[in-house]
């Protein structure tokens, strides 16, 4: 995932005409040099910095003594944004808040972090099943199954057990070609017959077999309907479902084969022809956000929770996986919070601005965090 963050001389020249809706705290303790600042300017409260170099801090308009760049003013006021101490701030941010003017001058959109179920979509690579060891393989075992049939009376206990031992071998050949238990109980039945994995009649079911990566396949199970397309097929789509997945990973190319049953194509498919698969994989109920509204270093990742009266709050969170155009989140955020999901490189840019002119916060042990409202180390 790309994330970009603004420069601070680039976010100077740009937000020069709102950089005064920054906001702040009178009383920082995560940034206590900073206090000290603030209440010999509390009549005012502002600072005046250089975009290029934070450190210097100004009562008032001039230049910067390292650059000559015109100093920009940030504006401290006392309250902090709503939900502060509900979650951990990344590194390098401080919370800002923003007029409804200047939010609209930069396009700031919002969305609600929503709990609902998620599905994703694996797609694969797959063929249409031409497989004479699976169709002998069944033949061998419906044919044992005959054999212990015929013999079951037998007064002889030898032959009773030989027949037993060649159901049991047959059966496990299958299991390791990839058939389901259930897929086994329905070859017991006298009529039972898959020519269809040597050739296929139009009309008749079909079988596709598809290479799940072995990333996917805990969330490949039998019952989930797949999708099947191709060239060929003139832009129809076949309806399926996984019926089987191997029990064995193949070690060349370290994906698993799953089997799903197309009924009734209604054109001639040829075995071995190539096709795409899609599988709709369900993943449960989870907290989704916009994917635009989450920002990523690699290291972190975090979100911008819009509080009242304009104000942001950069949030820590974990994310899950992703789904389409979805992010599960697995912490740092609950259903209903009211989240940007538009403009969070600008605002990103201004809350690392502000971070810059406050300081650095102070250091705390590992497993730990420094909690503004609580101004001490907390547990993560």
């Amino acid at each position: 995932m790309k994330r970009f963050v603004y420069p601070l001389f680039f976010l100077s020249l740009l937000l020069n005409p709102w950089v005064t809706g920054c906001q702040g705290q009178s009383k920082n303790p995560a940034h206590p040099e900073h206090n000290s600042l603030l209440q010999k300017q509390a009549p005012q409260k502002e600072v005046w910095t250089c975009p290029m170099h934070p450190q210097i801090h100004k009562d008032g308009p001039g230049q910067c003594p390292i650059c000559g760049m015109s100093l920009v003013k940030v504006d401290i006021h006392p309250e902090l944004p709503s939900g502060a101490g509900s979650g951990i701030i990344p590194d390098a941010h401080a919370p800002i808040a923003l007029s409804a003017e200047r939010q609209q001058m930069i396009g700031v959109k919002f969305s609600v972090a929503e709990k609902k179920p998620l599905f994703k979509s694996i797609r694969a690579a797959g063929r249409l099943a031409f497989d004479p060891e699976l169709y002998t393989a069944q033949n061998e075992y419906a044919e044992a199954l005959r054999q212990l049939d015929r013999v079951k009376d037998s007064p002889l206990p030898d032959v009773n057990h030989s027949a037993k031992r060649m159901v049991g071998s047959a059966q496990l050949r299958l299991k390791i070609l990839g058939l389901s238990d259930q897929q086994i109980a329905q070859i017991k039945s006298a009529d039972f017959s898959e020519s269809n994995l040597l050739i296929n009649k139009p009309g008749q079911p079909v079988w596709v077999y598809a290479d799940i990566y072995e990333m996917d396949i805990s969330n490949v199970r039998p019952g989930q309907s797949a999708e099947i397309t191709a060239g060929f097929l003139g832009g129809i789509t076949l309806p399926g479902k996984v019926a089987s997945v191997d029990r064995v990973i193949n070690p060349n190319t370290r994906t698993a084969k799953a089997r799903i049953l197309v009924q009734q194509a209604a054109t001639l498919l040829r075995p071995e022809s190539y096709v795409d698969v899609t599988i709709l994989a369900p993943l449960g109920e989870q907290v989704t956000v916009p994917f635009d509204a989450v920002l990523d270093t690699g290291k972190q990742s975090w979100i911008f929770i819009a509080g009242e009266n304009g104000q942001f709050m950069p949030r820590v969170v974990s994310i899950r996986f992703h789904a389409g155009d979805d992010v599960a989140i697995g912490s740092g955020l609950s259903g209903g919070e009211k989240i940007v999901s538009s403009a969070n490189f600008l605002i990103d840019s201004e809350s690392r601005l502000k971070a810059a002119t406050l300081g650095p916060a102070p250091t705390c042990p590992n497993e730990q965090h420094w909690d503004i409202p609580m101004a001490m180390c907390m547990p993560n």
